[in-house]
């Protein structure tokens, strides 16, 4: 069994058919056919269905079309690892203001922790704009362009975040009608949350802004300081925090509940130099 044959295999249950297989693999057909023969002989296994209008994968088939994959995927990661006029000295990350800077130092500690690791710059502010020269942006799934992948890493859930002796920290349950006048630190930056709080108006539920920041960690930390509430991104693994109280808005009677997924977006012009290829079946073997 060689990769090679398991390279065709793949390509012909990927495509539907073994003639879309050879142009794929700018081979000629019988070379397909060939192989895929080869590797059922040895298997001593039906992998593929032949049918007029292309190919069925079977139950065996699935099974190694699964393990062949991954195993593909491997062996380029391998090559792609030896190639070091490939790697890149300087791999440049747009990050919204909207990331929790946890996040990017979770995506920095394993960029680091592969051989020959780039220095990364890191450009914040922001990075709607797909078209802008980073090399990957670390985004949300909503921030996502049409000439991009988006490699989702992530989950998020939208929660109310008070100080622990807030008076609406102590009720069992809240209703949207508990927001009403209280003292808010705006998010303004964040598309989602501008949204809410338009949802909100339009419930006639006004919220006091005693403050506007413009990113994560400072919501947080006044919160942390008493100076009022917020209503931000949670990890969905975060269900405490020592220093406030984190209530979920799906926990909140009348507030719709809001997720969002947090992840990777790469320009597919990028896979033409291996190390970006590399450092996608990183990112999905890592976070999937």
């Amino acid at each position: 069994m060689d990769l090679k044959s398991l390279g065709y295999f793949v390509a012909a249950v990927d495509t539907g058919s073994i003639t879309a297989a050879a142009t794929q693999c700018h081979i000629a057909q019988p070379s397909i056919t060939s192989a895929i023969k080869k590797l059922e002989d040895e298997l001593e296994v039906t992998l593929l269905i032949r049918q007029k209008r292309g190919v069925t994968v079977t139950t065996d088939g699935a099974d190694l079309y699964s393990t062949a994959k991954s195993l593909l995927q491997h062996a380029q990661s391998i090559k792609n690892r030896f190639k070091n006029t490939h790697i890149k000295n300087t791999l440049s990350i747009g990050v919204s203001d909207a990331i929790s800077f946890d996040y990017l130092r979770q995506l920095i500690s394993l960029i680091h922790s592969q051989p020959n690791f780039p220095e990364v710059k890191i450009v914040r502010g922001s990075t709607s704009d797909s078209n802008k020269d980073f090399d990957i942006r670390l985004t949300m799934d909503q921030g996502v362009g049409e000439n991009e992948e988006f490699i989702p890493c992530w989950q998020d859930r939208y929660c109310l975040v008070m100080p622990n002796d807030h008076p609406l920290a102590f009720k069992k349950d809240l209703k949207v009608t508990d927001l009403h006048e209280q003292r808010f630190i705006n998010r303004a930056f964040c598309d989602r949350n501008s949204l809410l709080v338009s949802v909100l108006n339009e419930s006639n539920i006004s919220l006091n802004f005693v403050a506007e920041v413009d990113n994560e960690e400072w919501a947080l930390s006044l919160v942390e300081a008493g100076v009022g509430l917020t209503i931000m991104p949670i990890p969905l693994t975060q269900e405490k925090n020592d220093h406030c109280v984190i209530y979920p808005l799906a926990k909140v009677q009348g507030v719709q509940n809001i997720e969002r997924s947090v992840g990777i977006a790469i320009n597919y012009k990028k896979y033409t130099n291996p190390y970006f290829q590399q450092l996608a079946i990183l990112l999905k073997e890592t976070f999937s």
